[in-house]
């Protein structure tokens, strides 16, 4: 007996690997229109024209006699703003920032008490890595700074 051999059909081969292609072409374009993108700011274009004027309060900042402090303890962030400032008043906003995922940022405005500090409770933020933006005026002049911390 005499079995019979069977030919590939080129054009079918053909035909398959296109189609596959296009399968996975396709599904790459779905996937990718899919994932969230984050931008680090949604305004940054203009933040990038002002840098120098960032530049310029991170300096005023460093340039203080007295540094602004922070300490982590646990769940609870104690924040001191330098004395030197406290007769003419503290404005600002301190900004918790997850890079990772920016829906879990958080503003808080400063309200310093009468020594120049601030305590923060900590529980509404999850662990893990964050940064700390510090901004605040006094007098007219501006300061800024930004610290890492990690949350356990």
């Amino acid at each position: 007996m005499k079995t019979e051999k069977k030919e590939w059909k080129w054009p079918l081969g053909i035909f398959l690997f296109y189609t596959i292609f296009v399968i996975i072409t396709l599904s790459f374009v779905f996937f990718t229109f899919t994932q969230r993108t984050d931008l680090v700011a949604e305004n940054y274009y203009e933040k990038t024209l002002d840098y120098q004027d960032q530049i310029d309060r991170e300096q005023n900042a460093v340039n203080l006699e007295n540094p602004f402090r922070y300490e982590v303890n646990g769940k609870e962030l104690s924040l001191a703003f330098p004395q030197e400032l406290l007769q003419t008043g503290i404005e600002g906003q301190i900004v918790f920032y997850r890079p990772s995922d920016s829906q879990m940022d958080m503003r808080v405005p400063i309200s310093v008490n009468q020594d120049g500090t601030q305590q923060l409770a900590l529980n509404e933020l999850q662990t893990g890595f964050w940064k700390l933006q510090v901004s605040w005026a006094s007098d007219g002049v501006e300061y800024y700074t930004e610290s890492n911390i990690y949350l356990q």
